[in-house]
């Protein structure tokens, strides 16, 4: 494992979030050692080599994300270790999941539950084997589910450092992932300059989208477009389009000088999340902190 570097950088962040935002607290706490953990097994862990030279750019400059040009799982991947872990981690965030997270850690060390088999086609035939696998031995989908998109964080975080280094800068306009195609769960507006950045929360990627269009439908109207504010907060904001009704939390930030994970600002702004769906809008990215009954 790594030193405590990585650890105590996040330590710092969560604190500052939760002094930041009392209102999160619960779901801070809730994500605090799964996050922490993810980020972790992220930076310490030994993939196997990929061949990211079968990265096409025109077909990137055309919108075609990574994945869809090249497999970003491998048989080889440490998945076990990677779930076992999380579980761990949610076992310890989230007390109520105690049971689940045994029961799902019992079945992967027992190999009764192939890992492989769900990364290997996240769609298809294998996929709704792994699924049938899940409903024959009587697991909450929910919680597989849970538990196979924080193991897939990890590796394809992995795999956007790995092929950005690979391909170096690159021609991307779309307001969906680069890399696997997701849309973003936050954005980021830089105070001087104004530049907007949009972040992936399936796989840690950022990048840069014009203010004026909507990453989600790609309508450039103003008039169907704003931001909504809460009162006193003028750094934190929701992007929203009333053509495709969606919103985007979103940050302001003025500079670079304390360290911040883009997954724990969006956690923090939840207080929006539930204020935008109350009106009716959607969130352009589901979260497993973003969605209320």
């Amino acid at each position: 494992m790594p030193d405590n570097t990585e650890t105590s950088v996040m330590d710092q962040i969560f604190d500052r979030a939760l002094e930041q935002n009392p209102h999160a607290a619960e779901l801070l706490k809730a994500f605090r050692p799964v996050i922490t953990m993810q980020r972790q097994l992220t930076e310490s862990l030994a993939l196997p080599a990929l061949d990211y030279s079968v990265i096409d750019r025109d077909r990137l400059r055309a919108g075609v994300p990574f994945i869809r040009q090249i497999s970003l799982f491998s048989p080889d991947d440490p998945l076990e270790r990677i779930a076992l872990s999380l579980a761990g981690a949610i076992r310890e965030g989230m007390p109520k999941l105690t049971e689940e997270m045994d029961r799902l850690s019992a079945l992967i060390s027992g190999r009764k539950l192939r890992l492989t088999d769900y990364f290997a086609a996240r769609s298809g035939k294998e996929s709704r084997a792994t699924q049938q696998r899940i409903n024959d031995l009587a697991l909450s989908p929910s919680n597989a589910s849970f538990l196979w998109s924080l193991t897939a964080r990890v590796l394809l975080e992995r795999r956007s450092r790995e092929a950005a280094e690979a391909l170096g800068p690159f021609d991307w306009e779309k307001g969906y992932c680069p890399v696997c195609g997701e849309f973003p769960s936050i954005a980021l507006i830089e105070e001087e300059g104004g530049k907007r950045f949009l972040h992936c929360s399936s796989c840690g990627r950022s990048w840069r989208f014009t203010r004026v269009v909507c990453p989600c439908c790609e309508k450039e109207a103003q008039k169907e477009m704003d931001y909504f504010y809460v009162e006193g907060k003028t750094q934190e904001s929701a992007f929203v389009c009333d053509r495709c009704k969606k919103y985007l939390v979103t940050l302001y930030r003025a500079g670079r000088l304390l360290a911040r994970d883009m997954d724990v600002s969006a956690i923090s702004l939840v207080h929006l999340d539930m204020i935008l769906q109350d009106k009716g809008y959607e969130p352009m990215a589901v979260c497993a902190w973003n969605i209320f009954g």
